[in-house]
Protein backbone atom coordinates (compact mmCIF):
# COMPACT_ATOMS: atom_id res chain seq x y z
CA UNK A 1 0.00 0.00 0.00
CA UNK A 2 1.89 2.87 -1.63
CA UNK A 3 2.54 5.69 0.87
CA UNK A 4 3.89 8.92 -0.44
CA UNK A 5 4.66 12.32 0.63
CA UNK A 6 4.01 15.15 -1.14
CA UNK A 7 4.18 19.14 -1.62
CA UNK A 8 1.63 21.47 -0.78
CA UNK A 9 1.64 24.94 -1.83
CA UNK A 10 -0.51 27.31 0.47
CA UNK A 11 -1.27 30.57 -1.22
CA UNK A 12 -1.73 33.88 0.88
CA UNK A 13 -5.10 34.97 -1.15
CA UNK A 14 -6.61 31.18 -0.58
CA UNK A 15 -6.16 31.88 3.46
CA UNK A 16 -7.40 35.29 3.05
CA UNK A 17 -10.56 33.42 1.66
CA UNK A 18 -10.94 30.75 3.84
CA UNK A 19 -11.25 33.85 6.28
CA UNK A 20 -14.02 35.05 4.75
CA UNK A 21 -11.90 38.14 2.59
CA UNK A 22 -12.90 37.08 -0.52
CA UNK A 23 -11.75 39.66 -3.04
CA UNK A 24 -8.60 41.46 -3.36
CA UNK A 25 -10.17 44.87 -2.82
CA UNK A 26 -11.58 43.29 0.95
CA UNK A 27 -7.96 42.06 1.31
CA UNK A 28 -6.11 45.00 0.20
CA UNK A 29 -8.26 46.75 3.14
CA UNK A 30 -6.24 44.20 5.84
CA UNK A 31 -2.82 44.99 5.86
CA UNK A 32 -2.74 44.07 9.57
CA UNK A 33 -4.37 40.80 8.99
CA UNK A 34 -2.02 40.10 5.72
CA UNK A 35 0.92 40.66 8.44
CA UNK A 36 -0.62 37.81 10.50
CA UNK A 37 -0.91 36.12 8.21
CA UNK A 38 2.54 36.18 6.99
CA UNK A 39 4.03 35.66 9.86
CA UNK A 40 1.78 32.21 10.31
CA UNK A 41 2.78 31.11 7.16
CA UNK A 42 6.61 31.70 7.49
CA UNK A 43 5.78 28.83 10.79
CA UNK A 44 3.34 26.74 9.63
CA UNK A 45 4.87 25.49 6.27
CA UNK A 46 7.80 24.19 8.47
CA UNK A 47 4.96 22.02 10.66
CA UNK A 48 2.90 20.81 7.92
CA UNK A 49 3.43 17.10 6.95
CA UNK A 50 1.36 16.01 3.75
CA UNK A 51 0.90 12.50 3.14
CA UNK A 52 -1.17 10.07 1.07
CA UNK A 53 -1.76 6.52 1.88
CA UNK A 54 -3.82 5.16 -1.37
CA UNK A 55 -3.92 2.11 -3.05
CA UNK A 56 -6.44 0.45 -6.19
CA UNK A 57 -9.31 -2.13 -5.55
CA UNK A 58 -11.40 -3.97 -8.20
CA UNK A 59 -14.93 -4.40 -6.83
CA UNK A 60 -18.52 -5.63 -8.10
CA UNK A 61 -21.85 -3.66 -7.83
CA UNK A 62 -24.86 -5.68 -6.41
CA UNK A 63 -27.46 -3.13 -7.38
CA UNK A 64 -30.73 -5.42 -5.53
CA UNK A 65 -28.93 -5.03 -2.77
CA UNK A 66 -27.88 -1.88 -3.16
CA UNK A 67 -23.82 -2.72 -2.59
CA UNK A 68 -20.24 -2.05 -3.60
CA UNK A 69 -18.73 -5.22 -2.99
CA UNK A 70 -14.70 -5.98 -2.35
CA UNK A 71 -13.00 -9.40 -2.32
CA UNK A 72 -11.33 -7.92 0.48
CA UNK A 73 -14.49 -8.06 1.99
CA UNK A 74 -15.47 -4.39 3.05
CA UNK A 75 -18.80 -2.75 0.80
CA UNK A 76 -20.35 0.42 0.12
CA UNK A 77 -24.08 0.90 0.53
CA UNK A 78 -26.59 2.62 -1.31
CA UNK A 79 -27.67 4.24 -4.51
CA UNK A 80 -25.72 7.32 -4.68
CA UNK A 81 -22.11 5.67 -4.64
CA UNK A 82 -23.85 2.93 -7.19
CA UNK A 83 -24.07 5.76 -9.68
CA UNK A 84 -21.29 7.03 -9.59
CA UNK A 85 -19.17 3.86 -9.40
CA UNK A 86 -21.46 1.83 -12.37
CA UNK A 87 -19.16 2.66 -15.57
CA UNK A 88 -15.64 2.21 -13.57
CA UNK A 89 -13.59 -0.67 -13.19
CA UNK A 90 -11.87 -0.34 -10.16
CA UNK A 91 -11.26 2.08 -7.46
CA UNK A 92 -8.37 4.59 -6.34
CA UNK A 93 -8.76 4.94 -2.14
CA UNK A 94 -6.82 7.12 -0.42
CA UNK A 95 -6.35 9.03 2.91
CA UNK A 96 -4.86 12.59 2.63
CA UNK A 97 -3.54 14.48 5.42
CA UNK A 98 -1.22 17.85 6.65
CA UNK A 99 -0.44 15.87 10.18
CA UNK A 100 -1.48 17.08 13.68
CA UNK A 101 0.91 19.96 14.23
CA UNK A 102 -1.08 22.27 12.51
CA UNK A 103 -4.45 21.93 14.56
CA UNK A 104 -2.12 21.91 17.73
CA UNK A 105 -0.80 25.35 17.03
CA UNK A 106 -4.21 26.29 16.06
CA UNK A 107 -5.50 24.65 19.69
CA UNK A 108 -2.84 26.57 21.74
CA UNK A 109 -3.19 30.01 20.35
CA UNK A 110 -7.33 29.47 20.96
CA UNK A 111 -5.94 27.89 24.64
CA UNK A 112 -4.18 30.54 25.35
CA UNK A 113 -6.97 33.70 24.13
CA UNK A 114 -5.24 34.38 20.97
CA UNK A 115 -8.52 33.69 18.64
CA UNK A 116 -6.83 35.67 15.62
CA UNK A 117 -3.77 33.41 14.81
CA UNK A 118 -5.76 30.52 15.79
CA UNK A 119 -7.97 31.22 13.15
CA UNK A 120 -5.44 31.81 10.43
CA UNK A 121 -3.59 28.64 11.63
CA UNK A 122 -6.86 26.38 11.00
CA UNK A 123 -7.61 28.25 7.53
CA UNK A 124 -3.52 27.56 6.74
CA UNK A 125 -4.18 23.81 7.35
CA UNK A 126 -7.26 23.61 5.53
CA UNK A 127 -5.69 25.46 2.11
CA UNK A 128 -2.82 23.50 2.57
CA UNK A 129 -5.18 19.89 2.50
CA UNK A 130 -7.06 21.64 -0.19
CA UNK A 131 -3.92 21.80 -2.30
CA UNK A 132 -2.93 18.80 -1.39
CA UNK A 133 -5.99 16.87 -3.03
CA UNK A 134 -5.94 19.19 -5.41
CA UNK A 135 -2.03 17.71 -6.18
CA UNK A 136 -3.26 13.82 -6.08
CA UNK A 137 -6.14 14.08 -8.13
CA UNK A 138 -3.92 15.62 -10.96
CA UNK A 139 -1.33 12.97 -10.31
CA UNK A 140 -4.24 10.38 -10.77
CA UNK A 141 -5.49 11.76 -13.70
CA UNK A 142 -1.63 12.05 -15.54
CA UNK A 143 -1.72 8.04 -14.46
CA UNK A 144 -5.64 7.65 -15.84
CA UNK A 145 -4.98 9.31 -19.29
CA UNK A 146 -1.43 7.48 -19.64
CA UNK A 147 -3.25 4.02 -19.09
CA UNK A 148 -6.13 4.74 -21.18
CA UNK A 149 -8.87 5.33 -18.50
CA UNK A 150 -10.61 8.56 -17.00
CA UNK A 151 -12.27 8.30 -13.26
CA UNK A 152 -15.11 10.14 -11.79
CA UNK A 153 -13.93 13.38 -9.70
CA UNK A 154 -13.77 12.54 -5.94
CA UNK A 155 -16.17 11.18 -3.74
CA UNK A 156 -16.21 11.18 -0.17
CA UNK A 157 -18.30 9.84 2.78
CA UNK A 158 -20.09 12.12 4.26
CA UNK A 159 -20.59 14.08 1.28
CA UNK A 160 -23.80 14.40 -0.99
CA UNK A 161 -25.78 10.78 -0.30
CA UNK A 162 -23.11 9.05 0.66
CA UNK A 163 -23.55 7.85 3.60
CA UNK A 164 -20.45 8.78 6.15
CA UNK A 165 -20.86 5.33 8.25
CA UNK A 166 -18.86 3.83 4.90
CA UNK A 167 -15.59 5.48 6.52
CA UNK A 168 -15.48 2.02 8.39
CA UNK A 169 -15.10 0.22 4.65
CA UNK A 170 -12.13 2.38 3.83
CA UNK A 171 -10.43 2.00 7.02
CA UNK A 172 -10.55 -1.39 6.11
CA UNK A 173 -9.52 -1.61 2.93
CA UNK A 174 -6.68 1.19 3.71
CA UNK A 175 -4.02 1.41 5.98
CA UNK A 176 -4.70 5.10 7.72
CA UNK A 177 -2.40 4.26 10.93
CA UNK A 178 0.89 4.33 8.41
CA UNK A 179 0.44 8.12 8.46
CA UNK A 180 -1.29 8.71 11.34
CA UNK A 181 -4.69 8.71 10.47
CA UNK A 182 -7.24 6.97 13.28
CA UNK A 183 -11.52 6.77 12.70
CA UNK A 184 -13.85 7.77 15.64
CA UNK A 185 -16.92 6.47 16.74
CA UNK A 186 -18.46 10.00 15.78
CA UNK A 187 -17.08 8.92 11.88
CA UNK A 188 -14.61 11.85 11.97
CA UNK A 189 -11.01 11.28 11.16
CA UNK A 190 -8.05 12.53 13.35
CA UNK A 191 -5.94 14.36 12.18
CA UNK A 192 -8.57 17.09 11.69
CA UNK A 193 -6.90 18.22 8.56
CA UNK A 194 -7.46 15.16 6.97
CA UNK A 195 -9.68 14.06 4.39
CA UNK A 196 -10.70 10.56 2.70
CA UNK A 197 -11.94 10.39 -1.17
CA UNK A 198 -12.17 7.58 -3.38
CA UNK A 199 -12.16 7.61 -7.32
CA UNK A 200 -13.59 5.63 -10.04
CA UNK A 201 -11.33 4.25 -13.02
CA UNK A 202 -12.24 2.90 -15.86
CA UNK A 203 -12.12 2.96 -20.20
CA UNK A 204 -15.77 3.87 -19.94
CA UNK A 205 -14.78 7.51 -18.12
CA UNK A 206 -13.56 10.79 -18.92
CA UNK A 207 -11.19 12.92 -17.68
CA UNK A 208 -12.67 15.41 -15.58
CA UNK A 209 -11.52 19.00 -15.96
CA UNK A 210 -11.50 19.37 -12.00
CA UNK A 211 -11.46 17.20 -8.70
CA UNK A 212 -15.09 19.20 -7.35
CA UNK A 213 -17.91 20.42 -9.24
CA UNK A 214 -19.11 23.55 -6.78
CA UNK A 215 -22.30 23.85 -8.38
CA UNK A 216 -23.46 20.30 -7.53
CA UNK A 217 -22.12 20.75 -3.91
CA UNK A 218 -24.96 21.52 -1.32
CA UNK A 219 -22.31 23.51 1.14
CA UNK A 220 -23.33 26.78 0.19
CA UNK A 221 -21.51 28.74 2.73
CA UNK A 222 -18.13 26.73 1.66
CA UNK A 223 -15.06 29.62 1.59
CA UNK A 224 -13.67 27.79 -2.19
CA UNK A 225 -17.02 28.12 -3.50
CA UNK A 226 -16.53 29.33 -6.78
CA UNK A 227 -19.45 29.21 -8.48
CA UNK A 228 -23.26 29.19 -7.32
CA UNK A 229 -25.01 26.18 -6.83
CA UNK A 230 -27.79 24.89 -9.48
CA UNK A 231 -29.34 21.88 -7.37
Amino acid sequence: MPVIKMPVRVVKHDVFKYLGYKTLKDQKRSPLLEKEIDKALYTALSIIKPHASYDYFNFSIDKENMKVIFKEGPIFSGKYIIEKLEKAEKIAAVFLTVGDQIEKRSADYFSNGDYLTGLIYDAIGSVALYDLKSNFFRKLCERARLAGNGLTMGLSPGSDGWPIEDQTSLFKLLDGESIGVTLKESMMMTPVKTISVVYGIGKKLAIPDEDHNCGKCNLKNCQFRSKPNIN
